[in-house]
């Protein structure tokens, strides 16, 4: 029984949260999305919960009044149901608002001291943004950055990996070296960035006039991990690799390429199909020594 009342409490999370239906709380202030999250779900849990009940009732013989009879019942049990998922959604939201992982890690003090970790690294940059700010107002702007950044995090969680930070029209995209070496994750959200991008780019022509273009580096190595801060904590990763990987990134225009990465970090994944390495040869990069660059599109 207690099983059972666990399955019902969960379909509507499992079943919305999975759904095209989620997409539209995104857009929504973080008061707003709980709020209506939570009574769109206990609305959805009500009408299984109703459901199975008349199913139930008339399988064992009972008539509408029997029915009517129970809803005091059942709408008190509605009541624990929406406090139950005010508190799920509001720490679900919560972790959504951090980065996924980040709140379990601050909870469990994971990083409290300083660990040593071997992370894959990838700098993603909008194109000409700078024309774009001109062409469009700062709302309009705004809002293709912001929208950009929505369309970078589906195909950067389902490869394994999180975003790290946004800066200015950038963003950095971080793996466990595992999760990013299996099955080339890292080269992988890439393409499947791209094809995230241009799948909504009717969208992006009807709300903005364009559609965003980008560039990226990739890069391996060790890093810090720590808590940082006073007032205001974020966990933050400090080391080299963070500066080479946005000297690759940089290198992207004069190279003419989309995607760059380090020879050093190539030899390590198993390209996917369709994929063909070019040797740029090795680089000199501005405040971080010289490196061997690969282009992967």
């Amino acid at each position: 029984m207690a099983a059972s009342i666990g399955v019902l409490l969960a379909l509507p999370l499992i079943l919305l949260e999975s759904s095209a239906f989620a997409e539209r709380f995104r857009r929504l202030s973080f008061p707003a999305a709980v709020l209506l999250k939570t009574v769109t779900y206990v609305g959805a849990l009500a009408l299984i919960f109703l459901g199975v009940g008349l199913l139930v009732g008339w399988a064992q013989g009972l008539n509408m009044q029997d029915f009517r009879d129970s809803l005091p019942m059942n709408f008190a049990a509605m009541g624990t149901s929406f406090l139950l998922y005010l508190v799920v959604i509001f720490l679900s939201q919560l972790n959504s608002l951090l980065g996924p992982g980040v709140l379990l890690r601050f909870v469990t003090g994971r990083y409290h001291h300083p660990r040593r970790e071997r992370r894959i690294f990838m700098f993603v940059d909008i194109e000409d943004s700078t024309e774009l700010s001109k062409n469009l107002s700062l709302e309009h702007y705004y809002g293709l950055v912001n929208d950009f950044f929505r369309d970078v995090a589906g195909p950067v969680l389902d490869s394994r990996g999180e975003i790290y930070e946004y800066v200015g029209d950038e963003v950095v995209i971080s793996w466990k070296y595992e999760a990013g070496v299996r099955d080339a994750n890292c080269v992988r959200a890439f393409f499947e960035i791209e094809k995230a991008v241009w799948k909504k780019s009717g969208q992006y022509l009807n709300r903005y006039g364009a559609v965003p273009a980008f560039k990226a580096g990739l890069h391996e190595g060790e890093v810090i991990t720590a808590e940082m801060g006073g007032s205001k904590k974020v966990i933050a990763f400090n080391g080299e690799v963070l500066n080479v990987t946005a000297r690759i990134q940089g290198q992207c225009n004069r190279l003419q390429r989309r995607l760059l990465a380090s020879q050093q970090l190539v030899d390590q994944l198993k390209i996917p199909g369709g994929v063909t390495p070019q040797s740029m040869g090795l680089i000199e990069l501005r405040g971080a020594g010289a490196a061997e660059i690969v282009a992967l599109a």
